[in-house]
């Protein structure tokens, strides 16, 4: 994959799109037009949230129920 901006090339694997992601980030904010600053930005915020919930995820568990003991009739 190549930037559009810089000609920089990315090697394809796995993490090409991020890789991408964060170049555009770092070098050619910038250079977005309004449009692709606000999806560059909601893309944003989608990344910064799905590694939050993986933070969290193996912090608390592989599970969606907590339970409280406060709350339990048991």
């Amino acid at each position: 994959m190549k930037c559009k901006y810089c000609k920089k090339i990315f090697e394809d694997d796995a993490d090409v799109v991020l890789n991408y992601f964060y170049h555009v980030d770092t070098s050619h904010y910038d250079s977005l037009t309004d449009n692709e600053k606000i999806m560059h930005d909601v893309r944003k915020k989608m990344i910064k949230s799905k590694t939050d919930y993986e933070v969290h995820k193996k912090t608390t568990g592989d599970s969606d129920l907590i339970f409280n003991s406060k709350n339990s009739d048991i």
